[in-house]
């Protein structure tokens, strides 16, 4: 389990009500529903409805989609104070003059140079490109669908309703003013407001509780503020003078958080309230610390505070924060810790000690270290990992302890090589299935919450021969330390493999060879006995290519390889890895 990482400059997004109902195939996700975000435009001068209400579940003509446009552009009344001209002859009156605007604006063409279609039902994506002429310079309108696969195909399928066109147009506020080259990236809604169609306010107003929003850090110095943002448009703002991150203990709602002070300097939690936006200060740190979100447990926020100094271990406390008090609780980590859900709360495991954070408080339990797996069985495995020792556990869904084995650093430690000597890496467990764990503390097998160690060699691949009850195993000796790395990332793995018999007793495969000889991925057995295993060779870029190998009578066969291997070592790969084994006596 990995420490929790906070990043600054992140965004909220809100939770989306459960309740909201759809009118259309177009879906937002938004909070509100479809005749909220109508209600919305409607209230923004940018949708009207007819005498029966707005209709969201009707077709849409064209020579309506006209007039919505229009009015969603914020150009209704430009539009019907002006004489325009238009080629086409099947436009009724009363949408003559949306027609002409359009048309003057470069915003239609018509269905042929002299027919408009104004009776048609407007489909999915002939709206989209009314929408794409509007904000953009171009036709192209594909990146208006980012909410569900084949949203153009599955609306028209089931017939475009007025509902899709208010689900499209509101999502278009949003979206980037790309038209006659828009250098400062502002969004629909933000071009609206600086063109007086409506205002901040009246954005905030109608908006609230029907799009999402969410919280920016921007700025340097005294530059720097945290922002309110929706539609792309900044709501409220506050100065915070300093460097100024966000602390969010739950995505879902408020109270936010944020940490004014940068490097080196003093830190301080504040909580951000609205209506009007204000930070409210919580709490202090000094320059070596900083404050990251831990979790939400009801209506209490864990914090930690991470202390770092050189030369010493980094130091974690949590504070507690109900009804805008601040608690500091007598947790105290060092090391590896993590956080897991667990019946009533969340569970804080260090590398000795385990707590329950619930929305009273913190209550220690037995439980400690990282939680590997949470089996099928309701038995939960930890691994606690020291500079002495590595210690797996089991526990009861009530957090009762079941069995534990310790494997000491004696047996699996050494530095990485070309590296900091003070990094050493202890044996510790790499995966799991539903009966065995592995990796470099060896092989178990569980069985309701009890270990059975198969194996205390390191492990990192295996296949079990059915017949006797034997193990292989991909495995390295104790003083090595065998690893690749893959699209930079480093992955433990081993050099030989080993046979493993029911009662312990370790049987090698493969003779003893120089180091880095062989690097192994996976083992299995196949139908008629022989061990198959695979090896790994670079490829680029950043990658490893696999060869199949057959073990027969102590005899290696290459039988395949993948096709980067060919591709980076020639098409005679395979021969040359063959005589390469041959020489190595294998």
């Amino acid at each position: 389990m990995k420490k929790l990482v906070c990043v600054c400059f992140i965004c909220l997004l809100l939770t989306f009500a459960a309740e909201a109902a759809n009118v259309g195939t177009i879906d937002n996700g938004y909070p509100g529903d479809t005749e909220a975000q109508a209600q919305m435009l409607c209230d923004l001068g940018l949708f009207r409805g007819t005498e029966k209400g707005f209709e969201l579940d009707k077709p849409m003509t064209r020579a309506e989609a006209a007039a919505m446009l229009t009015r969603l552009l914020g150009a209704e009344q430009q539009a019907l104070a002006g004489n325009w001209t238009h080629p086409f002859t099947d436009v009724p009156q009363w949408a003559d003059k949306y027609v002409g605007w359009l048309y003057a604006s470069g915003l239609t063409k018509g269905t042929t140079a002299t027919t408009y279609g104004a009776e048609q039902n407007v489909t999915c994506g002939q709206y989209c490109t009314f929408l794409a002429r509007a904000s953009t310079d171009y036709d192209y309108y594909s990146w208006l669908f980012r909410y569900g696969e084949n949203e153009e195909e599955r609306c028209d399928a089931a017939g475009f309703v007025r509902g899709d066109a208010v689900s499209l147009s509101v999502r278009l506020l949003s979206e980037d003013y790309q038209k006659g080259g828009n250098e400062e990236a502002k969004s629909v809604a933000q071009v609206l407001i600086d063109k007086g169609v409506f205002t901040v306010d009246q954005l905030k107003n109608a908006a609230r509780n029907v799009l999402p929003f969410n919280y920016q850090c921007s700025g340097e110095g005294v530059d720097s503020e945290v922002r309110y943002i929706m539609a792309g448009v900044t709501m409220e703002s506050v100065k915070t003078g300093a460097y100024v991150s966000l602390r969010i203990p739950n995505d879902d709602e408020p109270p936010v958080y944020a940490v004014v002070g940068g490097y080196d300097e003093e830190k301080t939690l504040y909580r951000l309230e609205m209506d009007p936006m204000k930070l409210v200060p919580m709490d202090t740190c000094g320059r070596d610390g900083d404050y990251y979100d831990l979790c939400r447990v009801g209506s209490t926020d864990y914090f930690y505070i991470s202390v770092r100094s050189e030369n010493q271990p980094e130091k974690t406390t949590v504070l507690k924060i109900r009804d805008n008090a601040v608690q500091l609780t007598d947790i105290t980590l060092e090391g590896e810790w993590g956080l897991r859900p667990w019946t009533g709360g969340q569970l804080l495991l260090g590398e000795t000690q385990g707590w329950l954070l619930t929305e009273d408080g913190a209550r220690q339990m037995d439980i400690h270290g990282q939680v590997f797996t949470e089996r099928s069985n309701g038995v939960l495995v930890t691994e606690s990992v020291t500079a002495e020792r590595t210690e797996i556990c089991t526990w009861t869904a009530d957090g009762e302890p079941i069995d534990s084995v310790t494997v000491p650093n004696s047996n699996l430690a050494y530095p990485m090589p070309e590296d900091d000597a003070r990094i050493v890496f202890a044996p510790s467990l790499k995966t799991y299935n539903d009966v065995y764990l592995w990796g470099s503390a060896g092989l178990y097998q569980e069985q309701d919450g009890m270990l059975t160690q198969l194996t205390d060699l390191p492990t990192y691949d295996y296949t079990r021969n059915p017949s006797d009850g034997s193990f292989i195993i991909v495995t390295h000796d104790r003083n090595r330390f065998v690893s690749y790395s893959e699209a930079a990332i480093m992955m433990r793995t081993g050099d030989t493999l080993m046979r493993i018999l029911p009662d312990g007793t370790a049987e090698p495969l493969l003779p003893e060879l120089p180091e880095e000889s062989l690097l192994l991925d996976q083992v299995n057995l196949l139908a008629d006995g022989r061990v198959q295993f695979t090896t790994l060779k670079p490829t680029e870029p950043r990658k490893m290519g696999r060869f199949t190998c057959v073990l027969d009578n102590g005899k290696v066969t290459v039988t395949d390889a993948t096709d980067d291997i060919f591709y980076m070592w020639g098409d005679d790969a395979m021969e040359v890895e063959q005589a390469r084994l041959d020489a190595l006596g294998l």
